[in-house]
């Protein structure tokens, strides 16, 4: 009779009855601990370690014969005690010599398959729903990796996935995988280990994986790293809108030492469990999303904003030991519940919080991981890295948050995070263009909402524009993610789309400017936001050229206008010609424009545009 595992789903535990091979079974919730796999079925009873984490090969009866295999040859075993020769019973284990590639490079090692749920699997070398890989590189006796998949419900789809690896033999940490949305698909790997290219594993759906570090002391597991890494399906089209990634440290660590230590391998690979571990805590939380919905086939990994969270909480006790009795012990692992993460982000008491914004992301090379911050400007640790700069927007706050909120202002029409002191979004590098310039943004009262853009072209350290408004024009909006989805695609982005097409009408009508043809392909094609940025971009430069040209013609007017030739005209002919009156006129309706411009207030914009239509005319009159 085959062994059935159990049914475990993170937040509650269903048991079903197992049966063992050579030994008892669980049958039970009771749970086996390392040191005690006696108790436990056949296959656990194999891969027994002993308390402080180690496990070899050595004094398998098996273990010559493995020695003497050439690369390509195996051989089966029947029981645990099996020395290797022949049998005529079914083969539950197989073991055999492999030469293969993983990210340390060419490696040969003995692996041994064990067929845990007796399906029969070792006739075709091992399946990846219910069999454990125990692989020793070099070889040497001692255990390098184990890869286990757990078939929780026995339908032959794996549910969960353990990576454990050790460190000259002694196990150190492990990487977990949980299968919420029932593809089977978890972890890829190379060589018996992550690959390290989670864009083939399981970024999509509903999915988490995490990390845990072995304590020795205790033999037990510890949250460390990123603790979770979960994904959200929030429309069910197989794909993921959300994804949260926890940073789990000792509470006690050094952010001057080590300022990414959730991403250090020094730390939760190679190095031992060290005392400071023993109190570990969640000191960032990176929390991102697909605002418009577009995440699908075409565009897979479609996260559009994020927040990163630092602060310094204990990991939580509640609801995060989760036992499944068809886990090899330890069968408890650290982690918080899928269902309950979502809350966590949600009401996370930050210190300080990172905004960021993916204007252009059609041209974006996708991460797994959603939105990151960036280590520029404003350091904020264990956010991970490297990423990217170009037409993303950054926004910081210093103030303690235990809430997200975000507030939408009319002045650029755009979403921003309330209470963000300042920001920044550097743009080029995307439709075929070179570095373009830089918008950066504060809030001088205090008040929670930007209240001062400034526009920077090129190289120039001095602002080619800078605004400042009394009204900052901004409303609340509320947190919650399909109120945010229809707002942003059925609102934000019609009408700042609809306002920029009419107010480069009319530029286009007082001075003509050729858009660079790889922006006009960028504003015509994509998506609504890449196409809305692409908009925005050409309207800032159209808006300076019109600015300089229109400037040095009222500018020139003015210092070369005779002031005694205006007196001896009449008040027609003096409207009707180019004068120090007229010139002054257009510098005046330039300052009203550059107001109304800068507010966003662009049906006055391009009121004033039409005034100054008419002077332009004047102007083109005279000097043809």
């Amino acid at each position: 009779m085959a062994f059935v595992k159990g049914c475990f789903r993170l937040g509650f535990v269903c048991l079903l009855a197992v049966a063992g091979c050579a030994g008892p079974g669980p049958g039970s919730a009771s749970q086996v601990r390392v040191g005690d796999e006696a108790e436990g079925p056949w296959w656990m009873q194999a891969t027994a370690m002993t308390p402080d984490g180690r496990l070899t090969l050595t004094d398998k009866p098996w273990w010559p014969r493995a020695m003497a295999l050439e690369v390509g040859e195996s051989f089966t075993l029947v029981s645990c005690d099996d020395d290797g020769t022949e049998s005529a019973s079914e083969p539950r284990m197989l073991v055999r010599r492999e030469r293969f590639r993983n990210r340390s490079g060419e490696v040969e090692a003995i692996v041994w398959v064990i067929d845990d749920d007796e399906d029969g699997s070792i006739a075709y070398g091992g399946d990846t729903h219910a069999d454990c890989y125990v692989v020793d590189y070099g070889p040497n006796g001692v255990v390098d990796r184990i890869v286990d998949y757990i078939d929780n419900d026995g339908n032959g789809v794996a549910d969960e996935m353990d990576i454990r690896y050790f460190v000259d033999g002694q196990l150190s940490k492990a990487w977990f995988g949980v299968d919420l949305d029932g593809d089977g698909h978890m972890w890829h790997l190379a060589g018996y280990e992550y690959s390290g290219d989670f864009f083939k594993s399981d970024p999509y759906g509903d999915n988490m994986i995490f990390m845990n570090k072995y304590d020795p002391d205790t033999a037990s597991w510890a949250p460390i790293s990123e603790c979770p890494f979960a994904f959200y399906d929030t429309n069910d089209n197989g794909y993921s809108e959300v994804a949260i990634r926890v940073s789990a440290v000792p509470l006690a660590y050094d952010p001057s030492v080590d300022p990414d230590y959730a991403n250090d391998p020094r730390r939760y690979y190679l190095g031992g469990f060290t005392p400071d571990m023993e109190e570990m805590g969640i000191v960032n939380v990176r929390y991102s999303f697909d605002i418009d919905n577009m995440t699908g086939p075409e565009y897979p990994l479609h996260y559009d904003y994020g927040f990163n969270l630092v602060g310094a909480i204990p990991y939580p006790e509640r609801n995060t030991s989760h036992f499944n009795p068809n886990r090899r012990p330890p069968q408890v692992t650290r982690v918080i519940a899928h269902e309950d993460l979502r809350d966590l982000a949600d009401n996370y008491p930050a210190h300080e919080t990172g905004f960021t914004w993916h204007e252009a992301s059609d041209e974006l090379q996708f991460r797994w991981e959603g939105v990151f911050w960036i280590w520029q400007r404003r350091y904020m640790e264990n956010t991970g890295g490297p990423t990217q700069r170009w037409n993303i927007r950054r926004e910081w706050s210093s103030q303690p948050a235990d809430e997200r909120k975000l507030y939408y202002s009319e002045v650029d029409r755009r979403i921003h995070l309330f209470g963000a002191e300042e920001g920044w979004i550097e743009i080029g590098h995307f439709a075929g263009l070179g570095r373009i310039g830089e918008i950066r943004m504060a809030d001088t009262d205090g008040s929670g909402y930007f209240d001062r853009w400034e526009v920077y072209l090129g190289d120039d350290t001095v602002p080619v524009r800078v605004t400042t408004v009394r009204d900052e024009r901004a409303r609340s909006i509320p947190f919650e993610d399909a109120y945010l989805t229809k707002f942003y695609t059925q609102q934000v982005l019609p009408e700042a789309m609809a306002a920029n097409e009419a107010i480069l009408a009319a530029m286009a009508r007082v001075h003509a400017y050729e858009v660079p043809d790889g922006l006009a392909t960028a504003m015509a094609s994509g998506s609504d936001t890449y196409r809305r940025y692409a908009q925005d971009v050409a309207r800032e430069l159209h808006y300076q050229a019109l600015r300089r040209h229109l400037n040095s013609l009222a500018n020139r007017a003015m210092v070369e206008a005779n002031m005694y030739d205006l007196i001896r005209l009449d008040v027609q002919t003096r409207r009707s010609t180019v004068n120090s009156e007229s010139a002054w006129q257009m510098a005046r309706l330039l300052q009203e424009l550059d107001v109304a411009y800068g507010q966003g207030d662009y049906d006055r914009a391009c009121e004033l545009l039409g005034r100054l239509e008419t002077l332009v005319e004047l102007f083109d009159t005279q000097d043809g």
